[in-house]
């Protein structure tokens, strides 16, 4: 795959288990060495240059810190190693990992070791770490994924937070969707090795280039249809179990009697039934599951003709609880309606 990333972004690499986000990261970091093709930092080729000399940084899932070294000579070992090589000033040592323990909210942890610390803790010992010898580009290997719920959402504001204050360049690895949505400036989703879908998180979660796309981020409906028509720019397609969907033209719209895929958002279906008709597409089926999500109720609603079953959030919970079984009628707007190429 051909990538590029411009200084002072947030990259997210999203996919699968298996889909090549760590391969590539450590490619970039140089733990990895290429079969073919290139690697170039800053107009220079790196391919073959070690790690220590491209100027990056990595951060971990395991955190990988020193169990024999207090919180403070974990931070500093980095720079200890610049004092061997006389490329950093003894006496900046303590100022500097003074200033990042602050940062991560550690400057009162400096004299602990290891194991008196919790898992987040560690976490942003780990990453003050990678960021005390001010790398050019910072890497990131799924460094959230042995964190509880909650720990895992304050550290995706922290690290967004830090992101924003010192405007380096993160390279970050996940497979979980909510993280990248949240952090990322673009996000790369990955499937098999191949790059996908490369954009801004409202490209990729609202305007998904396929199929495989739109089913990894977000809870996407995919149905298939014919195209009735395509007038006044709108496109007409009738799905598998009777009813008719009107979408948004794209730029390039299919033409009448072609087959086509739809992408509709659980979120994106109203369940007003006083709306005006005409203006929404309408769909119906029998309700399989009420899911009770806290700020929202999901439906798992099978449509009666075709079979399919179509995820429908009720965020303003304004229905009254329809139960298994019964009928559900709801809608979307042509504008929520994503033309996808079969």
């Amino acid at each position: 795959m051909t990538l590029e990333v411009e200084e002072g972004q947030f990259l997210t690499l999203l996919g699968a288990s298996g889909s090549g986000k760590t391969t590539t990261l450590r490619l970039i970091a140089g733990l990895e060495t290429p079969t073919s093709g290139t690697i170039h930092f800053l107009g220079q080729e790196i391919t073959d240059v070690p790690p220590t000399h491209r100027d990056m940084r990595m951060v971990f899932q395991d955190f990988a810190l020193f169990p024999n070294l207090t919180v403070h000579e974990n931070v500093a070992f980095g720079l200890r190693l610049r004092i061997a090589r006389r490329r950093f000033p003894r006496h900046e040592i303590g100022p500097r990992v003074r200033r990042y323990l602050d940062m991560v909210h550690l400057g009162a942890y400096a004299e602990r070791m290891p194991h008196q610390l919790s898992g987040g803790q560690k976490q942003r010992v780990a990453l003050a770490r990678a960021l005390v010898t001010e790398p050019r580009v910072v890497l990131f290997d799924e460094p959230l994924g042995s964190l509880d719920a909650n720990l895992r959402k304050a550290m995706q504001v922290e690290l967004k937070r830090m992101h924003r204050e010192l405007g380096r360049t993160f390279i970050y690895v996940t497979h979980d969707q909510e993280e990248a949505l949240t952090m990322s400036d673009r996000i790369a989703v990955m499937q098999s090795s191949r790059l996908l879908q490369l954009g801004s998180p409202e490209d990729i979660y609202l305007r998904p280039n396929s199929a495989a796309v739109a089913r990894f981020i977000g809870a996407a409906n995919i149905l298939a249809g014919r195209v009735e028509s395509v007038a006044a720019g709108a496109v007409l397609v009738r799905l598998a179990d009777g009813s008719a969907v009107c979408a948004a033209q794209a730029d390039s719209s299919p033409a009448p009697g072609s087959q086509i895929q739809l992408m509709m958002r659980a979120e994106h279906f109203v369940l007003d039934r006083s709306l005006p008709r005409e203006a929404l597409s309408w769909l119906r089926g029998r309700v399989a599951e009420r899911l009770f999500l806290g700020r929202s109720v999901e439906y798992q609603v099978v449509l009666e003709r075709s079979g399919e079953t179509v995820s429908v959030l009720d965020q303003a919970q304004s229905l009254a609880p329809v139960p298994r079984g019964d009928v559900l009628e709801f809608a979307i707007a042509r504008g929520n309606v994503r033309l996808l190429a079969r």
